[in-house]
């Protein structure tokens, strides 16, 4: 049980359903809720699919371009320091603007906000360490959660309010580095 709370934790800390809430409102300024449950739903279903595709084929993936496990879990120990840090000191690094034009629910909701270079590391390294049963389940969980914070983004908004949400995003940004930290120790043990 411990184990299943562990990886639901590790994928919520990478995937930051409660801190995309505000990404996906501002995305979604002044388009009809139907639209916007329709975009949620599609954003969160290709965040699903990419997961589940890098999550069973991910070291496949990693063997053909001859990365190994430990390259990939430290580089991914690195990419979620880096986006800790971002949240706790509210750091703002350059992203890439293409497709800004097409279907916001591939780019940017589906990846990179939702499935990442972050969280494809981090369920390849978490099907590794604890088996694709349970990384499977927690993302799953969380992709779920992501869904139902998207379509209720609004009141959550009322609800946390400003201050609140920035709180919770401070904890998780923390959260974040101290996972980092201990996939790069794995890396390097």
């Amino acid at each position: 049980m411990l184990t299943a709370l562990q990886v639901f934790f590790a994928v919520f800390g990478v995937m930051d359903p409660v801190g995309n809430v505000p990404v996906f409102l501002a995305l979604t300024g002044g388009i009809p809720e139907a639209q916007k449950r329709r975009i949620a739903v599609k954003a969160v279903a290709r965040a699903a699919a990419l997961l589940l595709i890098f999550t069973l084929a991910g070291s496949a993936i990693l063997g053909l371009f001859q990365v190994s496990l430990a390259s990939f879990r430290l580089a991914g120990g690195l990419v979620m320091i880096l986006i800790g840090l971002q949240i706790l000191f509210n750091i703002n690094l350059p992203r890439d603007q293409a497709g800004a034009a097409d279907d916001i629910s591939v780019v940017p909701l589906a990846t990179p906000l939702i499935a990442g270079p972050g969280m494809l590391a981090t369920s390849v390294v978490l099907a590794k360490e604890y088996g694709y049963v349970i990384t499977l389940l927690a993302l799953a969980v969380n992709l779920a959660l992501e869904l139902l914070l998207f379509i209720k983004a609004g009141w959550i908004l009322k609800r946390l309010g400003r201050e609140g949400t920035l709180a919770f995003a401070k904890i998780m940004g923390l959260i974040l580095v101290t996972i980092g930290v201990e996939f790069i120790r794995s890396a390097l043990a």
